[in-house]
């Protein structure tokens, strides 16, 4: 049991900071990444969150303890990361999102740079399934500077994923935690932006991401694919949000069979294995008719579940746009206009 209560940190690269407020502690490490310091050593509170995530979570129900742990290490840990300090601004940006490795949180951090140089910017990293003390640390950082107004952006494709309404959970938007219970933050002060969703930039964005692979649009047909939340209901909201995308693109391009699935990643193996299924007969089906078949999603970043995508579909013709949506100028623009929506 000691070991679940492991918080995976290189030590030795870290100096360690205390906060005044709410004795928020922390691991900094060079990069100016902050990693929160937890104390708690109840094997009963746990026990009752590893209970309570496989309740949430069908894929987990058949692992053990140690194997959970040993995925949510694999997740990468919980910190956050300030961007921006001495700002002439009176609004706070919380970027908050699941993390993609090193390399996609550095493309992260690199693309809201110009955020950064007009408001107070920080960084929010990880799944919050267990733990949302980098999340009230970032806050918290953010009321000493007696700011106006703090605005969260859920780095979400749509508002329909579990991590969206876990993150409504700690910020008091819903009653019942979507992973595992943790600890709320409560401040007056945030502005809880809804996900990118299909707003015209991500219709844009996506539209770009079809051209670049695009060379004969009157004998192609494209996929929207998407990760997919676990509950039926969500991912049917979902998938509508993903055939507005389409139907923008078939507006603006010669694509004119536009089809979209989501894989439901998380959700149980009979329902990602059938949801595969369909996506390998749309394929075959249109190959057989002469078409070429497209594929791009509505994924965040480039560096997620891309190559597991390659492996799902491996052996069958498609040609596949990886990259993802956050590290897009129009994604920035979107942050942007959100922003002055609500402080104009």
């Amino acid at each position: 049991m000691k070991a679940l209560l492991i918080i995976f940190f290189i030590i030795s690269t870290f100096k360690v900071q205390s906060m005044e407020m709410h004795h928020c502690s922390y691991k900094e490490d060079g990069d100016g990444k902050r990693f929160p310091i937890t104390m708690n050593h109840d094997h009963g509170a746990m026990d009752q969150s590893l209970k309570q995530l496989r309740s949430s979570i069908p894929t987990l129900r058949p692992m053990s303890d140690s194997q959970i742990m040993g995925m949510m290490k694999m997740m990468g840990p919980n910190y956050f990361w300030p961007v921006s300090d001495n700002v002439d601004s009176e609004y706070g940006v919380l970027i908050m999102a699941h993390g993609f490795g090193p390399a996609g949180d550095l493309d992260l951090y690199n693309s809201v740079q110009s955020i950064a140089s007009l408001h107070h910017t920080t960084l929010s990293m990880g799944m919050s399934m267990m733990t949302s003390s980098h999340i009230g640390c970032s806050v918290n950082e953010m009321t000493h500077k007696n700011l106006k107004k703090i605005f969260v952006v859920p780095v979400s494709s749509t508002s329909h994923n579990t991590l969206v309404k876990q993150w409504h959970y700690i910020f008091n938007l819903e009653e019942d935690y979507a992973y595992a219970e943790v600890n709320k933050v409560h401040n007056e002060k945030i502005i809880m932006l809804d996900p990118i969703n299909d707003h015209l930039f991500a219709k844009k964005i996506i539209l770009e991401y079809t051209e670049e692979i695009s060379n004969d649009p009157s004998n192609e047909v494209l996929i929207i694919i998407g990760h997919g939340p676990i509950g039926e209901q969500d991912n049917l909201n979902e998938l509508e949000l993903m055939d507005n995308i389409g139907n923008y693109i078939n507006e603006h391009t010669s694509i004119k069979n536009i089809q979209s699935f989501t894989l439901q990643d998380d959700a149980p193996k009979e329902v990602r294995d059938k949801n595969l299924s369909d996506i390998k007969k749309y394929i075959n089906e249109s190959e057989s008719s002469g078409k070429q078949v497209l594929m791009v999603s509505n994924l965040m970043s480039g560096k997620g579940i891309q190559r597991k995508l390659e492996k799902d579909f491996d052996g069958y013709n498609f040609i596949f746009n990886s990259k993802g949506m956050l590290t897009h100028p129009y994604y920035i623009d979107w942050i942007r206009e959100s922003i002055d929506n609500y402080s104009e």
